[in-house]
């Protein structure tokens, strides 16, 4: 590469979010960069290896060439960290309507470096969040929605970005459970053995082998592992976090999601947002037309197939206390009634 293609690349790179850090070598000597452009960004459910086309510009740089290039960028985000099927995708596309937010959905770096615990993690991670905090104009600030398995380093990235605000979103144990037994029973065998090594090393569920644990069971653990995560952020750093029970959200959207962006300290008229496209579409596929009445048909028919399975989970929670574990918190077993008046 020539002195003055360094230079181009150099300028690219700390001048806006055009080129996207897709994700990092497995020997953290290097990240892979993908060319994106706003609309890109828009339309994004997940910015990893998902959104390659044929026609995708790529290229992989030196962590070691590009590090010192970093070192200047603020590191200046903010973050959704949240329990799977609590509505984080949605919100994520609400709050990006609004000019001051950009939006940014389940990076992969993040992913990636969530479990790495060797040296060369924490100057990746910085890196990461350097790259993460680019906007394409002044005045937007970016909210980075992270997948669920990234809540075990949320704590980290908080306690690294020290002005960053975090959402954490949770959904009832009752409405988890009705929701991933029929559309992600994959997602949760998957992370599983994961997750109950999580929950272990916090103290609870220590007597436990997974293979000791049906469906139902393993998913409520999951729920369960996640939501612990998130009360360890709320309880590190109190002032800089807002819950939201995506039931609760569901059932007063415009109360809540002007709520969310008073939190994030911006101005918003929500009633022009809320009235969109994006609460009629189901916000990973913009396609395919969802709402809340169509999830509420859904989780209905899940209850009335699933009902043993998911009458295990809350079983199961019920016995190691999961109510004393999350007192404090919004997360709770079954689903509260709304009531704002």
């Amino acid at each position: 590469m020539s002195g003055g293609d360094v230079e181009a690349l150099r300028a690219t790179l700390i001048s806006s979010p055009g080129l996207f850090p897709l994700d990092v070598s497995p020997a953290g000597d290097a990240m892979l960069f993908v060319s994106l452009t706003e609309d890109d960004y828009r339309e994004a459910s997940f910015l990893d290896r998902r959104i390659l086309r044929p026609e995708s510009r790529t290229g992989v740089v030196p962590c070691e060439l590009m590090r010192p290039w970093l070192a200047p960028l603020p590191r200046s985000c903010d973050f959704i960290f949240h329990v799977s099927h609590a509505g984080s995708t949605l919100l994520s596309r609400l709050l990006g309507c609004h000019e001051g937010v950009f939006s940014l959905r389940e990076p992969a770096a993040l992913r990636s470096l969530a479990s790495a615990a060797d040296t060369t993690a924490d100057g990746l991670l910085d890196d990461v969040l350097g790259l993460l905090s680019r906007t394409f104009r002044p005045g937007q600030r970016p909210v980075v929605k992270a997948t669920s398995v990234v809540n075990q380093i949320a704590g980290r990235l908080m306690g690294q970005m020290t002005n960053a605000r975090a959402l954490l979103m949770t959904v009832p144990a009752e409405t988890f459970l009705a929701a991933v037994l029929d559309g992600s029973p994959g997602d949760i065998a998957a992370h599983a053995a994961e997750r109950l090594l999580r929950l272990q090393r916090m103290g609870v569920a220590t007597g436990t082998e997974l293979g000791s644990l049906g469906a139902g069971e393993a998913a409520a653990m999951s729920w369960l592992c996640e939501n612990l995560a998130l009360a360890e952020v709320a309880h590190d750093v109190p002032s800089r976090v807002h819950w939201l029970d995506f039931d609760q959200f569901l059932g007063e959207p415009a109360f809540h999601l002007a709520a969310a962006f008073a939190f994030f300290g911006l101005d918003a008229d929500v009633e022009p947002i809320l009235a969109g496209d994006v609460m009629r579409r189901y916000a990973k596929r913009p396609d395919v037309a969802y709402d809340a009445d169509f999830r509420r048909r859904l989780l209905t028919d899940a209850r009335s197939r699933m009902g043993g399975e998911i009458q295990a989970g809350l079983d199961w929670l019920a016995s190691i206390g999961a109510e004393n574990l999350l007192a404090g918190t919004p997360a709770t077993l079954v689903a509260a009634p709304v009531n704002r008046h």
